[in-house]
């Protein structure tokens, strides 16, 4: 992730973001969960006129094939949805971990977005009551959707 100008945080907080998200998933791991750690190239926010409206998440392939994998697995249930979020400035910084309780797998995803950039988005998601989580590789032929339940920790503090 590079930061959008001199003296920007974001490439700081980034490095703390992606270090939480391992955390994480060491933590389920030693938990007796399965973790499928993502390490985006991009996160967009997509605004509500985009026919996927929500985070587009750019995943490595082998990670997005590993996701992928796991979703159609035919005992998947990816239903229950933790956030771990921050602020810091105008960028709202998050670890999503997305749990398949029956078969204790958990994909765990960092993201951030710019608060101004995303105005649409995060307007659109108060309004809809969502905001999905799409998971793609460079292609945009296939993606995996996670839809939080509530979105409202995906959205900056405050703006619940």
């Amino acid at each position: 992730m590079t930061g959008r100008g001199t003296g920007d945080p974001v490439p700081d907080f980034w490095e703390e973001v992606v270090d939480d998200m391992e955390a994480t998933a060491a933590e389920y791991r030693e938990n007796g969960w399965d973790p499928i750690e993502v390490h985006p190239g991009d996160v967009t926010a997509l605004p509500p006129d985009h026919e996927r409206f929500g985070l587009d998440v750019l995943v490595p392939d082998g990670e997005f094939d590993a996701v992928a994998d796991a979703v159609d697995h035919p005992d998947a249930a990816f239903d229950s949805v933790e956030v771990f979020r921050a602020a810091t400035g105008d960028s709202v910084f998050l670890v999503v971990a997305v749990e398949d309780a029956a078969t204790e797998r958990v994909v765990v995803v960092p993201a951030f977005y710019g608060v101004r950039e995303a105005r649409e988005t995060v307007e659109g998601a108060a309004a809809r009551g969502e905001l999905p989580i799409h998971l793609r590789p460079l292609s945009v032929d296939e993606v995996v959707t996670f839809e939080p339940s509530d979105p409202s920790p995906l959205l900056p503090p405050g703006g619940e």
